[in-house]
């Protein structure tokens, strides 16, 4: 019994020791590592102690009263005074407390360690300290044989290591917000200070762990988060939220940044959409259209819904549409004053199928299709001048001629034209002699001019023209030719006479 009191008051000094060095050597990453480990070697040494104490507690029960009663016959023979008697009486009731202490400061021992693993060092306070003085009680009165009280000792202990244990999950719980209330005070120390006690708790929880980590880096964020607000104070957007986006990056959730990204990033497009609504009205001013186009687009991009945009197109549209009017109309004009009536045309055409409500270019097209339609059949007569023999064709191209005539401050080209027309209606009406030559048996026929019987030679006036001549003789077969009057030429002449025998 007296070793193990030995080995008792030894384990006790080393335990009270290493409390107080742990405190000021050891660092919470230290503390963590040997967790595991002092939690195997002193739940090992403190079953040991248990299983001791209750050998020793099964001596005291069944052994110790067979010897007492044994002394006592012996003693009562011989007659001891009561004061002896009454000694025994007090040895034997410490004896059998010295057992329950030892189980006792078993379980406690137990329940330390199990405690320690939450890092209680860092966070017990007054109720820790409370049970190291209370242990320490224990073993001065268990060395002194005072088990009873050593005993109470140990107990009140594990009353104050129970309730440390029950405040766990609450403490945890309020480092962790603590903690973030650190963050967003921008109090990094409080911040670490409160996170390393929630991993002290808890070595593997995650928003501990995050929480450090935001509030490690506190102090750059807060640096670059200064920095945009000096730059949003200052109206420059882009270097507010580049100060911003920087410090979201080394924290994602600081909110003061996102808030001043958000804030400097609405500025910014709402400057940046006005200035590109006032950069493409400038260049409609301009007749820049398509970099207008670009303006608006890119202010579509900032604020797709915007009434303002969807009238900046409009006004675009419009403003387009009226200067390619204008542009096409001249370019028209310029066309019919040079003759060039299908470009004109066409560019009419362009004009109406932007705006089919102008009355104008309507007219103007009506003009344009009439002077085409002229040019086109003096193009005709001219290029058909041998058929000027027939009347009604003589007669049609004429008429041409006199609507041609007509027409108020004619071009270049029209007037040309109708000075041809008007030459070859004028030697188209000369008729020319021309002379027919036949056998005085066959009868001749000029298409467009009539029967001219039979004779062997016979001189026809005739127009400049193409004329087709036919011969027929009974018993023969009959004879065409087709033959040309030009107005050029003197003393023309043909033969028609048939020759073949049927």
């Amino acid at each position: 019994m007296d070793h193990q009191d030995s080995e008792h008051s030894s384990e006790i000094k080393t335990d009270l020791s290493s409390n107080q060095a742990e405190k000021s050597a050891k660092t919470i990453h230290q503390q963590n590592l040997e967790k595991d480990y002092r939690n195997k070697v002193s739940r090992r040494l403190a079953y040991s102690l248990a299983a001791i104490s209750m050998v020793v507690l099964l001596i005291v029960v069944l052994v110790l009263p067979v010897v007492i009663q044994e002394t006592d016959e012996p003693i009562q023979q011989i007659d001891d005074s009561q004061s002896q008697t009454d000694q025994l009486t007090i040895d034997r009731e410490i004896l059998a407390q010295k057992p329950i202490a030892q189980a006792m400061f078993s379980e406690l021992l137990i329940k330390i360690d199990e405690i320690k693993l939450s890092g209680v060092q860092f966070w017990g306070g007054e109720q820790w300290e409370m049970v190291l003085r209370l242990q320490q009680e224990g073993d001065t009165n268990y060395q002194t044989a005072q088990y009873h009280l050593a005993a109470n000792n140990y107990r009140d202990a594990m009353q104050h290591l129970v309730g440390l244990e029950m405040s766990i999950p609450a403490l945890l719980e309020e480092s962790l917000d603590r903690g973030k209330e650190a963050i967003l005070s921008g109090n990094k120390e409080l911040a670490i200070n409160n996170y390393e006690i929630a991993l002290a708790i808890d070595g593997i929880n995650q928003e501990a762990k995050k929480g450090l980590d935001r509030a490690l880096k506190l102090d750059r964020v807060l640096e670059l988060t200064q920095l945009g607000n000096d730059f949003e104070s200052k109206r420059q957007w882009k270097e507010a939220m580049q100060a911003f986006e920087e410090a979201l990056t080394i924290d994602r959730e600081w909110e003061q940044a996102q808030s001043g990204f958000d804030r400097s990033k609405e500025q910014f497009e709402t400057e940046e959409f006005q200035r590109l609504l006032s950069s493409g009205y400038q260049a409609i001013r301009e007749s820049r259209f398509e970099s207008a186009r670009s303006f608006f687009n890119q202010a579509v991009d900032i604020q797709r819904e915007s009434l303002e945009v969807q009238q900046a197109f409009e006004e675009l549209d419009t403003q387009e549409r009226i200067f390619n009017i204008k542009s096409m109309k001249y370019k028209a004009l310029t066309a019919e004053v040079n003759e060039q009536w299908e470009n004109a045309r066409t560019l009419y055409k362009s004009i109406l199928n932007l705006d089919p409500n102008i009355g104008e270019i309507k007219e103007s097209l009506t003009r344009v299709n009439q002077r085409i339609e002229l040019s086109n059949n003096l193009t005709y007569f001219i290029s058909n001048k041998d058929k000027l023999n027939d009347d009604k064709f003589f007669t049609q191209a004429e008429t041409m001629l006199t609507q041609a005539q007509n027409v108020i401050n004619p071009g270049p080209v029209l007037k040309e034209q109708i000075s041809e027309m008007a030459q070859i209606l004028k030697i188209a009406a000369i008729p020319i002699e021309v002379t027919i030559f036949s056998d005085n048996a066959t009868e001749i026929l000029i298409f467009k001019i009539g029967n001219l019987g039979v004779f062997e030679r016979s001189v026809i006036p005739l127009r400049p023209g193409v004329y087709i001549a036919t011969g027929k003789r009974n018993g023969y077969r009959d004879v065409q030719l087709r033959f040309k009057v030009s107005a050029s030429k003197k003393d023309q002449s043909i033969r028609v006479q048939c020759k073949e025998r049927i």
